[in-house]
């Protein structure tokens, strides 16, 4: 399993968090298992998205693809984002 931490600005959140929904089945397709997204506690227009995949190469591909632009692009993201593939290293209980 691969973890994906993605950190982008946009214009608007709420129209970010539409197009998000909107693409589930591109994350599906690309493996995607779960994701989380959160918005900054002061009101800056950053977000932070983590993806649980199932297949490193199949997320990577989504996130190299024209699709993604394109979906970025209608979701208002304002630069590329930034997108860093993480593997688990440890878990502890609370």
């Amino acid at each position: 399993m691969t973890y994906v931490l993605v950190r982008a600005t946009v214009g608007d959140v709420r129209q970010w968090k539409k197009v998000f929904e909107e693409i589930t089945p591109m994350r599906k397709n690309a493996g995607s298992v779960g994701v989380r997204a959160f918005s900054r506690v002061d009101g800056a227009s950053e977000v932070v998205i983590l993806g649980h995949y199932s297949d490193k190469e199949k997320a990577m591909q989504m996130f190299q693809s024209q699709d993604f632009r394109d979906a970025s692009a209608r979701a208002g993201v304002k630069a590329p984002p930034e997108v860093i593939f993480l593997d688990e290293l440890l878990d502890l209980p609370a």
